[in-house]
């Protein structure tokens, strides 16, 4: 069953559920590498990817988290020419919005966080009537009711300039509408992960970014994380920027930093280290990861884990696709330019299906 959710700002977040159940994540199995015949039809449709002009970006098919099929093409910065590789670190617009889910899942298997807890346990100063209303699992599935803080005003002050995510949640507008009935109705939300952040910060005593790339992406193995949208950064990391169809970059439409919603840079190899960590547990326990709902469930049917799910962002100049399943693949597409994964991990996952 295919859920497509879109917000004002263009952002897609994708849920595809590639399994028919939920099942428990456990240490990985041993490798055994896929049947002859589906490599040789996955490296004959990566061939031609690898050789198509309209695609500018990394993809990685694995087995087990062993990597055996890989295509790559275009340029991260075409003033530069610095090639894509599997290494390249692109930006993965809503993705971000999984690293935040599992630095909540750490804290509640910490015991510092329950996701039954409200909102005002943690932020006080949020508006009393509904901060009681309001849950951490509310605001994970996006149905507590905020709203976008992306197409807030505040957001436009002072998204090149904030330096701490305090700073930037003062800047816009985190109220939910008056008559909201919290746990009710899904929105998609980019305000509630902001959020969760300074959940994140008030929970764990630590920055936010200091959190994340410490306890999920240092445990994971990635080597990407928050990079700062800045020429220094850009030069020491070689990240990829993101092309627009009349080849101009995304560059002057980018915040300071990613956020706990959106914008963090990862590379198509930190996305097959990132399922392995889940499904071996080093970075959750089973049963909080079956507990992390980040969409809205089926009727009859049970919540799927995070590695049970395709997911996608698409925005300006990002288009990115993390597939992961619990017969032991990962699917990663990962590109700087806009509308072009969805079609070729569509195309992998079909080649898959049964598999």
């Amino acid at each position: 069953m295919l859920y497509r959710f879109r917000d004002r700002a263009a952002i897609v977040l994708v849920l595809l559920s590639v399994v028919a159940s939920a099942c428990s994540p456990g240490p990985p199995a041993p490798s055994s590498p896929p049947a002859a015949s589906l490599q040789s039809a996955i490296a004959s449709y990566l061939k031609h990817i690898a050789n198509d002009d309209g695609f500018s970006g990394a993809v990685l098919v694995a087995k087990d988290f062993v990597p055996f099929a890989s295509a790559v093409n275009g340029l991260a910065d075409r003033q530069r020419s610095w090639y894509i590789s599997t290494q390249t670190n692109l930006n993965v617009g809503s993705i971000a919005k999984l690293f935040t889910a599992v630095a909540i899942g750490e804290l509640v298997d910490a015991g510092k966080i329950a996701l039954g807890d409200s909102l005002s346990k943690y932020l006080p100063s949020y508006p009393k009537a509904m901060g009681d209303r309001i849950t951490i699992a509310m605001l994970l599935a996006h149905t507590a009711g905020t709203g976008d803080y992306l197409t807030d005003p505040g957001y436009a002050r002072v998204k090149e300039s904030f330096g701490s995510l305090d700073d930037l949640i003062a800047a816009v507008d985190t109220s939910v509408p008056a008559g909201t009935v919290p746990g009710a109705v899904y929105k998609y939300s980019n305000t509630g992960y902001l959020l969760l952040g300074s959940v994140i910060e008030k929970a764990s005593g630590r920055d936010y970014y200091d959190y994340v790339d410490n306890e999920v992406f240092g445990r994971a193995g990635i080597a990407g994380g928050f990079l700062a949208n800045t020429e220094d950064e850009h030069s020491l990391r070689q990240f990829a920027l993101g092309y627009l169809p009349d080849g101009t970059t995304n560059w002057r439409s980018l915040p300071a930093r990613g956020t706990p919603a959106d914008g963090a840079y990862v590379s198509a190899k930190d996305l097959v280290a990132f399922h392995r960590a889940l499904a071996a547990g080093t970075l959750l326990r089973a049963e909080t990861l079956r507990a992390l709902v980040l969409q809205p469930l089926s009727a009859g049917r049970s919540p799927l884990p995070i590695t049970a799910s395709t997911w996608a962002a698409a925005a300006a100049g990002v288009s990115v696709v993390l597939a992961m399943t619990e017969t032991g693949y990962t699917v990663v597409v990962l590109a700087n330019v806009s509308e072009v994964a969805q079609p070729i991990a569509d195309h992998l996952l079909g080649l898959l299906r049964g598999a």
